[in-house]
């Protein structure tokens, strides 16, 4: 299983106090050279223009013949090839989806053995997907408690419907309902709480927007109009479920 690990840009940086022993703290995580860094856009990257990939990347790796940088991109060949890199992966500042979803599926895969993400924002739903899967924060040198395990297993009953979409139709249906019955049970309509259960659920980058859209209106007081379909003592059934190991 690939390890993670991953540290906020401002915790890095701190207002350029701590560029140095923050670095030093991720080279002691992802280990001897050379270093392995993976950017959105190489061609950006090693044009005259300093941009923060570089920046983070001569910190990092202060000798500049230890780096080896390609695109993100290029981390689905891995899976396609069945290859495996054994050696740590850096990731600088990712954002788009299919970036994000490259390197989900990379991690799943197990195609690499160690990666390192450098977050841009704190915000950046990217530190939700790793703090659902366990990674951890180097800035703390820990990571969140898991997610709870009856989201998580109703987090992949929505993942099961992704094939039709989650925004709207039985998608839509399987995410509000859920949200409902665990809400009725006591548990908060908390954004971030149903995203990192669904990430740890193996849930996609694509369809989390729809996931976070739909809890936001839920938490904001909106009533989606939907089609039950399941039990109403659906969580009663996941909880047997987990319990025997389902």
């Amino acid at each position: 299983m690939t390890e993670l690990a991953y540290m906020v840009r401002e915790d890095w940086g701190q207002h350029g106090t701590a560029m140095v022993p923050q670095s030093a703290v991720i080279r002691e995580w992802i280990g001897a050279p050379p270093y392995i860094f993976a950017v959105t856009d190489l061609k950006k990257f090693n044009s005259d223009d300093r941009g923060a990939d570089l920046e983070a990347a001569e910190y990092i790796a202060p000798e500049v013949a230890t780096h080896k940088v390609f695109n993100i991109s290029e981390l689905s060949r891995l899976e396609r090839e069945d290859k495996v890199i054994d050696h740590a992966i850096v990731v600088l500042h990712p954002y788009e989806q299919r970036e994000l979803d490259t390197i989900r599926e990379a991690a799943k895969a197990d195609s690499v053995g160690r990666l390192f993400v450098l977050i841009w924002s704190p915000h950046d739903i990217v530190r939700t997907w790793l703090d659902g899967l366990g990674a951890i924060n180097l800035h703390t040198g820990k990571s969140l408690p898991d997610p709870d395990p009856l989201m998580v297993a109703a987090s992949g009953m929505m993942v099961g419907e992704e094939y039709n979409g989650l925004s709207s139709g039985h998608g839509k249906d399987a995410v509000v309902q859920l949200v409902r019955v665990f809400a009725a049970e006591g548990y908060s309509i908390d954004v971030d709480a149903w995203l990192r259960a669904y990430f740890a659920a193996g849930g996609s980058f694509r369809h989390a927007e729809s996931i976070e859209k739909l809890v936001k209106d839920m938490k904001a007081g909106t009533r989606h109009r939907v089609t039950p379909r399941y039990r109403d003592n659906i969580v009663q059934i996941i909880r047997e479920r987990v319990r025997s190991g389902q």
